[in-house]
């Protein structure tokens, strides 16, 4: 698992608001160490709430879908137990966090005192809000546990802002260049009949698809053709068929590499499906732009992340795992059911979390002075 930040605080100051918990509670000593950077000194208080922190996100989403023994299983499908992923993500969250703050006076940054009173508040806020059984379990009953997250977080955006503003980057227009195409798709494979039950084509099927396919490539008009066949046309934008992103078969886009603008291919037959495509722009403005600005921000990350390796391989880095090992997930928590909620009768399972999968990332923003309260919570 490699998400490059910890879920915040104050996009869920209401992650935990409405959680309740069940089980003996915390027994983690604030004051002990849990990791050393340098000459800093990490306290077991900090990185249990931001492991207990991530804890109830988790739970909140996969518990009712994986089951109490969720954090014991593989979830990720890479020999780790889902403990173990999230403590290895929250360690080296919490290291590249302290780095930041130890180089905040290279960059100029600090935390102002308007800023800090917003930490407490909000620190406050997260308190009240919550029952003391959920407080004490992830470690917030020290006020400083959670003003210590709200000032990483805080620190993290303005170094990150910071940092990247020293990247010399440069995309040029044939780099980001994109061509784009609308195209027809007809699986070729099967289909799910009335009762859930995945039905295999025969060829005389298949012979049919590659008909309507046919008649589409072969029309005057691509969208009223793609229509009246009983199928709707999506839209690609593309750099050749080279690039590495996309997400259609490489055949597709070497047949959209050799049309001209407003030309229709023939039908493209892959493994899987029947293609029929038009070439839209051989140059898209709109499109090359947004690629231009996303691989200037891959970029700026790149450069981001680059800063950060030097400074870990720079540093002394070191977990006192006795005591990291406390640190447990056996306790969980739980979001309660209004009285009058309906459940629905059918509900789509989530997936099981994916390793490699990055959602956008929600940089952390500095505490704002109108942070509203949200109702606090009953133990159970």
């Amino acid at each position: 698992m490699k998400s490059k930040k910890i879920a915040t605080l104050l996009c869920a100051t209401a992650a935990l608001m409405g959680m309740t918990i069940g089980g003996c509670g915390n027994t983690i000593n604030d004051n002990a160490v849990f990791a050393t950077l340098d000459d800093t000194t990490i306290t077991m208080g900090v990185a249990n709430f931001f492991a207990k922190y991530q804890q109830a996100v988790y739970d909140s989403y996969y518990l009712s879908y994986f089951g109490e023994d969720m954090w014991n299983n593989d979830l990720y499908g890479n020999g780790n137990t889902l403990t173990q992923d999230v403590k290895e993500e929250v360690a080296e969250n919490l290291q590249e966090m302290y780095l930041l703050k130890a180089h905040m006076e290279k960059y100029d940054i600090s935390i102002s005192e308007d800023e800090e009173t917003a930490i407490a508040k909000a620190a406050d806020e997260f308190i009240a809000s919550n029952s003391k059984e959920a407080i004490k379990q992830i470690g917030a009953e020290n006020k400083e546990n959670v003003m210590e997250m709200l000032r990483l977080n805080t620190i993290q955006t303005k170094m990150h802002e910071r940092i990247i503003q020293d990247a010399d980057i440069e995309v040029t227009d044939e780099e980001a260049a994109q061509r784009t195409f609308s195209y027809l798709y007809i699986d070729s494979t099967g289909y799910t009949d009335e009762e859930s039950n995945r039905v295999e084509y025969t060829e005389d099927e298949k012979a049919g698809l590659k008909a309507a396919a046919e008649l589409v490539a072969a029309a005057e008009d691509f969208d009223t053709a793609v229509t009246d066949a009983g199928y709707t046309a999506s839209t690609l934008s593309y750099g050749s068929a080279e690039d590495e992103d996309a997400t259609l078969d490489k055949a597709v886009l070497e047949a959209a590499d050799k049309l001209k603008e407003g030309e229709v291919s023939e039908v493209i037959e892959t493994d899987s499906a029947y293609y029929v495509v038009r070439l839209d722009s051989e140059h898209d403005e709109k499109a090359t732009a947004a690629k231009k600005e996303e691989l200037i921000s891959e970029k700026e990350e790149a450069y981001y992340d680059d800063v950060l390796a030097g400074w870990k391989e720079e540093s002394s880095w070191e977990i006192n795992e006795d005591e990291w090992a406390k640190v447990t997930f056996e306790d969980h928590f739980a979001a309660p059911q209004a009285e009058d909620t309906e459940v629905p009768e059918e509900e789509t399972t989530p997936q099981a979390p994916q390793e490699d999968t990055e959602t956008e990332e929600t940089t952390p923003q500095a505490p704002q002075e109108d942070t509203e309260a949200v109702e606090g919570t009953e133990a159970e």
